[in-house]
């Protein structure tokens, strides 16, 4: 539990005291002392998937197409999520959202390696690059921009994002789509769901950039975890409410429980986060980076095309912006051939274990009690 400090910011319109208001984003609305403690072990888990990945597993993915949206190439998939990469850092930056190129290319990274499977030694020996920056570049960059040891956090936490990326990758298509995730919702708690969630989306990481970015000054490391957590957990929430998670292969709220007990869960510990980001002080740039989820699955297209199931094409300004800020190839061509021999192999591109079709959204859980009753 986190010290009370001077607040920085006002509490949250929509909390602890007003969520039973809303039955799309968790049902019952707060449960009180809802825990916040591990129950199970990921490490197993992870040197299970990361076994399979030695044994060669691995190779039967790399550079596949986790996207889903029938992109034809792998600059395709790339250039979509720099797209994503500039929509989100408008959300939580506004007009600054531009200012360090090489924070972009750092959430371009993390962005990257969810929608492209992409081997982690590859990107950290630099072998695999974005628009021509590799990961090492990138943190030279911002050890320029004075970062120091903010960039070495910010490393780390990519390097275990993309770990965890391609263990659940691994172990989704060993296990038939069961998964980490399935498995860490396996126990009666979601707290390693959302733990678990939080670094392999790399929210914490970008917390650390968006902090330097807004020049908060020094943070603790309870506040970068409590915002990083609650971005992944509002994004989680809006999507599930909105429906998107109807075809999206990990679907953080799903588990053995009822799926609204479960749902009310997730949505309680993001309402403790930002109520403990508020009243221990944390500053304006973190308690809206926590908050932020709530808006861009309303404003991204990334969201929309997974609700559609194929791409909104890139608007003109759009292209252009990417181009000035990135530059004019997304991969290189070694990548590219990479992704097209397993589209091709695959027989249309589908990715392994594809959508599973069991829907979150509360709106769903309602139907169907109505229908049984």
């Amino acid at each position: 539990m986190p010290l009370p400090g001077l607040p920085q910011v006002h509490r949250s319109r929509y909390n602890k005291d007003t969520a039973e208001l809303y039955g799309l984003m968790g049902g019952a609305g707060y449960a009180v002392g809802t825990a916040q403690r591990h129950e199970t072990d990921l490490w197993p888990l992870l040197l299970e998937a990361m076994g399979r990945a030695d044994a060669g597993a691995g190779a039967a993915i790399d550079y596949t197409d986790w996207a889903r949206k029938g992109d034809r190439s792998a600059a395709e998939v790339a250039a979509y999520a720099c797209r994503d990469t500039l929509q989100w850092a408008a959300v939580w930056l506004g007009e600054e959202y531009a200012r360090v190129p090489a924070y972009l290319h750092y959430v371009a990274l993390s962005t990257v390696v969810d929608d492209l499977c992409v081997p982690p030694l590859d990107l950290v020996s630099g072998r695999f690059r974005l628009y021509g920056h590799s990961v090492g570049s990138v943190i030279a960059a911002l050890e320029g921009e004075g970062w120091r040891h903010d960039a070495v956090h910010a490393l780390l936490s990519l390097v275990r994002e993309s770990v965890y990326q391609y263990a659940e990758k691994v172990d989704h298509a060993a296990a038939g789509g069961a998964g980490l995730h399935a498995r860490l919702n396996d126990s009666a708690g979601v707290w390693d769901a959302c733990v678990y969630r939080m670094h392999s989306a790399n929210n914490y990481g970008c917390g650390v950039v968006v902090a330097r970015v807004c020049g908060t000054g020094p943070v603790t490391f309870g506040w970068l975890m409590d915002s990083g957590m609650a971005d992944a957990i509002s994004m989680d929430l809006a999507k599930s409410a909105l429906d998107v998670y109807r075809l999206d292969a990990h679907q953080p709220t799903a588990g053995p429980r009822p799926a609204g007990l479960r749902q009310q869960a997730y949505h309680s510990v993001y309402l403790d986060l930002i109520d403990d980001l508020v009243r221990s002080g944390a500053p304006e740039g973190l308690v809206h980076y926590g908050r932020a989820g709530l808006l861009y699955v309303q404003m991204m297209e990334r969201y929309h095309e997974r609700r559609l199931d194929h791409r909104v094409p890139l608007r003109p300004p759009m292209a252009a912006r990417l181009r000035e800020l990135f530059g004019e190839e997304p991969v290189e061509a070694s990548v590219g051939n990479r992704f097209r021999a397993h589209r091709d192999g695959a027989g249309g591109g589908r990715p392994l274990g594809g959508p599973t079709g069991l829907g979150t959204s509360a709106a769903r859980v309602f139907v169907a009690a109505g229908a049984g009753s």
